[in-house]
């Protein structure tokens, strides 16, 4: 009896205990429900629809004979030599072959097609009119790319793993082949949908289609030769600080570029009534602050450096260059499509104007229109500029020396870049301006006659400088190339600011720029001075009753069909 007696007072903390393990998986099963139900109805259609293709099927069967194939004629090739050799890279190497295959080119040629198909089967009207928005539609073809991945990783991923137990390779490699593997994959899904963004009639998708497989084929070899130089260079390069400042320099800038195409893509395929230019420069805005603080950064090496070891001077003048010649280029083709916008605000998008005087003052700049991109581009270009020169000038006031010609060179080119950015962008958008009172203009004829401009200052002094026998035999410069910014930043950048009279050059162009922002100043002010439109009633009634609880409704068929066997009353005990 007392044996009993003790079995049960044994048991009886074990009730309690279970009645609490099942409260627990409860509550995860019930967060399991409102994440599966939260979750983009694009994801499950897209995953369901890839996972069950055939060229899928097809596809992972190569790959795991691929693997199968790598093991088996890598340990045959090496032989006895397993035992005792690194044969690691090797096998590495390999299997990251048959990793980046499908990576790079069959999961973004896959992301491209999801896109484009709806194009061609005209099934995008049906899914535009739904609730969801277009960014949700882009990410959630991201996310089911992404799911494929994964599946791709789950099958070589071993096998890679694997051969760090061969030798000759570290877990730190290893791991940073795997992440470079997917955020590279991610970036090229990302880049293809924007790509499936442009396919708009069927004879253009071909061009696209066979550009898009030739670009992810070299993107396919390309990161074949990183790995081979990351498994072979890996000592070296892993002890080196400047080699994980430049990794974290690229990873900032994935990341702002990832999230700059995602809201392009979105903006695409979004109604023309949409604010689709906002999102845009806001991630230009990001981009130019993480640009900003890398050139800051490279600034502090250099001051250090030259404090501490009495050099640094001309890295801190190639440093600037480099980056001052990124942004060049960067601000102009984003200028170039800024200054091509539509001019006209849509009446949605006049609601969402920022109303208040601080407002204003410091958003109207991210309102679309061309105007208000032309001072966003030459805005943020004059930012930087500002900061390189206060970067020479903090350099000369702190009495260090400035014979480097890197130095001399930075002094004059962010000027003269400015100028010229200034005055192609200026002058291209009062071209654009004048060719809409006669006809329409979409953004690709806008993004065109800037770059028509850009090639007719370049070819009018080139074909000059061809026929001149004298210019063409000494090479020398002249002031009739001064509207050609290749040949005169480039031989500033070659020879020097002697060799092209840089004050002179100078003082032109920024005379130039000066006029061409005047010429600016009446077309950009109308367009800043748009006041915001009031919601009318209608639509704010209408969104009132939106917010009122409705019952929830089954969300999947086994609901439905409980709900209805309780109506019934034939509902299970």
């Amino acid at each position: 009896m007392s044996d009993v007696a003790a079995i049960n007072q044994n048991d009886a903390p074990a009730a309690p205990r279970a009645q609490k393990l099942a409260q627990r998986w409860a509550r995860v099963e019930a967060w399991f429900e409102r994440v599966t139900d939260r979750a983009n109805p694009i994801l499950v259609k897209e995953t369901r629809q890839a996972l069950k293709s055939r060229q899928f099927v097809i596809s992972f069967l190569i790959v795991l004979v691929g693997c199968w194939i790598v093991t088996l004629g890598g340990v045959a090739v090496i032989g006895p030599g397993i035992y005792f050799g690194a044969a690691g890279p090797e096998m590495l190497i390999a299997y990251f072959c048959v990793l980046a295959a499908p990576l790079a080119v069959i999961v973004p040629y896959s992301a491209y097609r999801s896109l484009a198909v709806e194009k061609e089967e005209n099934t995008y009207d049906l899914l535009s009119i739904t609730t969801l928005g277009s960014r949700q539609i882009i990410t959630g073809k991201l996310c089911s790319a992404a799911a494929q991945m994964f599946v791709y990783f789950s099958a070589v991923a071993p096998c890679i793993a694997f051969t760090f137990l061969l030798r000759g390779v570290d877990a730190v490699t290893v791991a940073l082949l795997l992440v470079v593997a997917l955020l590279g994959s991610l970036g090229l899904s990302m880049a293809a949908l924007l790509v499936g963004t442009l396919a708009q009639a069927r004879y253009t998708q071909v061009i696209i289609s066979v550009g898009l497989v030739l670009s992810l084929v070299g993107a396919f070899w390309g990161a074949v030769g990183m790995a081979v130089v990351m498994l072979y260079e890996s000592g070296s390069m892993y002890s080196d600080p400047e080699f994980w400042l430049v990794m974290l320099m690229l990873l900032t800038l994935y990341a702002t570029t990832f999230g700059l195409l995602h809201a392009a893509a979105a903006a695409r395929i979004a109604f023309p009534s949409e604010n689709r230019s906002t999102p845009l420069r806001r991630w230009m805005t990001v981009q130019q602050a993480c640009f900003v603080a890398w050139l800051a950064g490279a600034f502090f090496y250099a001051w250090t450096t030259f404090g501490q070891q009495g050099v640094g001077l001309n890295d801190l003048g190639e440093a600037l260059i480099v980056f001052g010649v990124m942004a060049l280029v960067y601000w102009y083709v984003m200028g170039t499509l800024l200054t091509s916008e539509w001019p006209h605000l849509s009446r949605r998008v006049q609601r969402s104007l920022p109303q208040s005087t601080m407002g204003r003052m410091f958003f109207s700049w991210f309102n679309p229109g061309p105007g208000a991109g032309f001072v966003f581009a030459v805005s943020n270009y004059t930012l930087l500029c500002a900061a390189a020169m206060l970067m020479l000038g903090l350099w000369v006031a702190a009495g260090w020396p400035t014979s480097s010609r890197g130095f001399s060179e930075a002094f004059y080119y962010f000027p003269i870049s400015w100028g010229y950015l200034v005055t192609f962008l200026g002058v291209g958008r009062l071209l654009i301006n004048l060719f809409r009172r006669f006809a329409y203009v979409p953004l690709a004829a806008g993004f065109l006659t800037h770059l028509i401009l850009l090639l007719t200052g370049i070819g009018v002094p080139l074909l000059i400088y061809l026929m001149s026998a004298s210019s063409r035999y000494l090479g020398s410069y002249s002031l009739v190339q001064i509207t050609n910014p290749a040949i005169t930043l480039g031989k500033l950048l070659d020879d020097g600011p002697n060799a092209i009279d840089a004050p002179t050059v100078m003082l032109i162009v920024l005379a130039a720029a000066v006029i061409t922002l005047l010429l600016n100043v009446r077309s950009v002010a109308t367009e800043l001075h748009r006041q915001r439109t009031p919601v009318p009633i209608r639509i704010v009634e209408e969104d009132a009753a939106a917010v009122v609880a409705e019952p929830r409704k089954p969300q999947n068929p086994w609901e439905a069909d409980e709900a209805a066997a309780a109506a019934s009353g034939d509902a299970p005990p």
